[in-house]
This record gives C-alpha cells, structure tokens and sequence, in this order.
C-alpha cells in the first residue's frame, strides 16, 4: 500500500499540553504497533486541543482524541459528532480523593450527609465519589451542599445545591481553610499531598484503608475507575468502516506490550524501586485490571452511565451502543 492510500490520523489530547506519557501508549506512540493502512501522528507538546472550545470536536472533524470521560459522555448526550473506543488510557482509584475535615465529627461515609463539599470542577473524579458513596455506601448526595469553581461546559440536567466562587481556590485549600466539610476532585499538586497528608490535626481522609477498598472494588465488582478515554471523530468513523476495530486493536496490543516489558524490567520510569515486582505482585493478586474492551469492562460501563444520568449529567442514560463504537461492541 502507498501512502498516497494510508488513511491519515491525528491524535490529540484534550487541555493545553497534550500529556501522551501514559505507559499503556508508549508502545503506540513510538511507533512500534503498526496499523495497516493507517499514518497515525500526535500531537506536539504546543498543541493544543483545547477544552472543547474547538467546533471541530462539536462537528467531529477530527480523528482521535485523548480526554476526561467527564466530557465524552455529556457531549454524545449533546449530539456531538464523535464516538468512544472502550480504550480506558488512564484510570484513577477515587476513594482516595474524599478528605473531610477532622473536627466536624464525621467518622463514616453517612456523617457527609447534609455536609458542605468542595469541588473544582464536576470532573469525573467527583462523579465517581458521589456516585459511589451513593451506591456501595448507602449516602444521600442530595444532602450535599457545594462549593465549586466554576460549571465547566456542560448543563447540569438535574439541580444541584451549587455556589460557585471566583477565587478559584482549590478544593483541598478550601478543606483546610475551613470553609467546608469535606472535598472531591482530582489532586495533581504534589505538594497538595503532602500539606494534606502532614496535617491529621486539621484533616484526614474520610477512607484510611483506601487501598484495601480499591482492591476491594476489584475483587468484588470488577471496576478499576478510569478518567480518561478514547474519543473518534464521527466523520473519520462512518468514512471508514472497521476502523474503530483496527484502532482498537492496536491500542490494545500497545498496552500489551507495554505491560510485557514492566514484567520484563524493561519499562522506562524508574522512579519505583522493584517496579518489576510491584507490577508482577499486583497482576498476581488482582489480575489484568487495565485491560480495555467491553466484555472486560461492562460493569464499570454499565456503573458510569449510571452516574452520570443519576447526576444530571447526561440528560437521559445513555447506552453501551449508543457511546461505543460498532465495531467494537464485541470486544
């Protein structure tokens, strides 16, 4: 096949600087899981998807796009021309995430009933918390009042008892400084880490045993949360039929490979010391829990629709097939 035949695709990333470090794409990115008949690029470190301010997402003139599943799912509901490959590039435990103050009395999940939290954003990390304090905990989060910075790009479809201010203070500030009870939401500051971690005076988690749970929530309901997935331009899909199936594949293979050499000591972070056997204890214990696919997956599909509807995310659940696409509903 020439080039002149190769079907051309760009893959971008959703935010200011495209982040493709993720080890279950490196194989891809580097070009060693070649797909037939396809010249895939990515985005450079100035590039810039933006957050969906491009109508080109809306119009789904573009071809594969790495961003929150928090955006993907609320722009399907919208009629945004795109579809999803269940290609879960980057997964997140969340109980991790819910701190709550260490002097307003709340000792279980049911106490944050009535409480006030702090968000950032309705990110899906915070979907995640409320949805699963909902159902494995038994925790009313209509109760909860909220504090967040701003109301991001999509309607809320359900009320939510919302202030949003303009400091733009992050949430765990906002816990510590005392202006709430408790708080969500993705953290990526080291140093937020460590403020919250040295001050169990103030603050703690609402979770100690987190990773207890999140082996747990393994074991016991097959889910590993994930935050960011897979998006295809709608035009790139119905112009090209199977080759949503092919991308698949290839991401698939690519994190194959890349779990293979993390068994290898091949793998190229080196910040952990005995990665390998980290990675080899885990996959005994737990198994294959970054797989991507449907079948594999279909609990935590099933679970995040949910949510999201629950929430007034989406205006209506939505369905498997209506998010996926065909040709790759039987993976």
């Amino acid at each position: 096949m020439t080039s002149t035949n190769l079907i051309e695709i760009h893959l971008e990333a959703q935010g200011a600087k495209p982040n493709f470090r993720y080890d279950i794409i490196q194989p891809l990115v580097h070009g060693r899981v070649p797909i037939e008949g396809v010249s895939l690029t990515v985005a450079g470190s100035m590039e810039t998807a933006g957050q969906f301010e491009n109508p080109k997402f809306k119009n789904g003139d573009f071809g594969l796009l790495d961003t929150n599943v928090g955006d993907i799912l609320p722009a399907i509901d919208a009629g945004w021309d795109m579809v999803a490959l269940p290609v879960l590039i980057k997964r997140k435990p969340i109980y991790n995430y819910i701190w709550v103050r260490a002097d307003r009395g709340i000792e279980t999940p049911k106490d944050l009933e009535g409480k006030t939290f702090a968000t950032a954003i309705w990110g899906v990390v915070t979907t995640y918390a409320r949805g699963m304090l909902k159902q494995f905990h038994g925790v009313d989060h209509s109760t909860f009042k909220w504090i967040a910075n701003v109301d991001g790009p999509w309607p809320l479809h359900k009320p939510v008892n919302v202030e949003y201010r303009t400091d733009k203070k992050p949430q765990w500030q906002r816990l510590l400084d005392g202006e709430v009870d408790a708080c969500s939401g993705d953290i990526i500051d080291p140093n937020a880490w460590d403020i919250l971690e040295a001050s169990p005076h103030i603050v703690k988690r609402l979770f100690p045993d987190y990773r207890q749970m999140h082996r747990d929530l393994r074991r016991d309901h097959g889910i590993v949360t994930p935050t960011h997935m897979m998006a295809m331009g709608g035009k790139l899909h119905r112009e090209n039929p199977g080759l949503s199936r092919k991308l698949y594949d290839a991401f698939e293979q690519s994190r194959e490979i890349a779990i293979a050499d993390a068994r290898g000591d091949g793998s190229s972070y080196n910040l952990i010391m005995d990665a390998r056997e980290l990675m080899r204890d885990q996959m005994k214990e737990m198994g294959d829990i970054y797989k991507h696919g449907i079948a594999a997956n279909r609990d935590l599909f099933e679970m995040t629709l949910d949510f999201y509807e629950d929430q007034g995310q989406t205006s209506r659940r939505l369905s498997i097939e209506e998010v996926f696409a065909a040709d790759t509903l039987d993976t």
